[in-house]
């Protein structure tokens, strides 16, 4: 039997983990909005929370009390409506807008993953020879230290020299020069994106030939007729 269903979206945990060892803070009853972002088009997973303090936290005032200043490592787990858990490993990535108040303190957390930090701080400087989907696993799992990594097969090779440029940079700039392994007809070019599964140098043609994974329905309402 799969997991009994409490509440969707439930927040399970909203842990966040301080850098300089003052320990952690768990803000899931602070928790008024959560917002998880991943898109073709997206080169790196990310979150939003608004957080709403009202003083029974056990670190007073966490933005100064932790502190928050950015990279802290979270522990971030909520369900879902079918029973699932979204469990990805965020870290703060900056906090803004902060309105505090005498009975309540409320400010917007922006979360992204560890890869997103590393590509901040790296740089592609070699020169790399042969078939671009074996530049990519190399950029990933060699500057990133990337874990999962889904790539087509590119057919064509491309030589060139990374001229200090940051690895998601080049990683978008390959996609549009890539042709996929199975050859003709196969122009559309490729994407490079982050999902919760990992990252992913796709074949726009391979995308479209594979199977839906959720299909949606739209509704269309008309507007109500007004009188004249």
């Amino acid at each position: 039997m799969g997991k009994s269903l409490t509440q969707p979206g439930n927040i399970t945990s909203f842990q966040i983990n301080s850098n300089t060892g003052g320990g952690s803070v768990d803000l899931s009853a602070g928790v008024v909005d959560y917002r998880y972002y991943e898109s073709v088009l997206s080169n790196n997973v990310s979150a939003t929370a608004m957080i709403v303090e009202t003083g029974n936290s056990d670190v007073g005032g966490v933005l100064d009390g932790l502190p928050v200043r950015g990279g802290e490592r979270t522990q971030i787990k909520i369900e879902d409506n079918q029973g699932g858990e979204l469990n990805v490993p965020l870290y703060v990535n900056r906090a803004r807008d902060a309105v505090p108040g005498t009975q309540q303190d409320l400010y917007i957390l922006d979360f992204a993953s560890k890869e997103y930090f590393a590509n901040t701080q790296t740089r592609v400087t070699k020169r790399y020879e042969g078939k671009i989907s074996d530049h990519i696993s190399s950029i990933l799992s060699e500057l990133l230290r990337a874990g999962k990594v889904d790539v087509d097969e590119t057919s064509l090779e491309y030589n060139f020299i990374g001229n200090d440029r940051k690895p998601f940079y080049v990683c978008t700039w390959l996609a549009s020069k890539s042709v996929p392994a199975q050859g003709v007809g196969g122009a559309a070019g490729f994407l490079f994106f982050q999902t919760r599964e990992g990252f992913h140098f796709k074949s726009i043609d391979n995308l479209f030939r594979g199977s839906s994974v959720k299909k949606l329905s739209l509704i269309h309402i008309s507007e109500p007729t007004r009188p004249l």
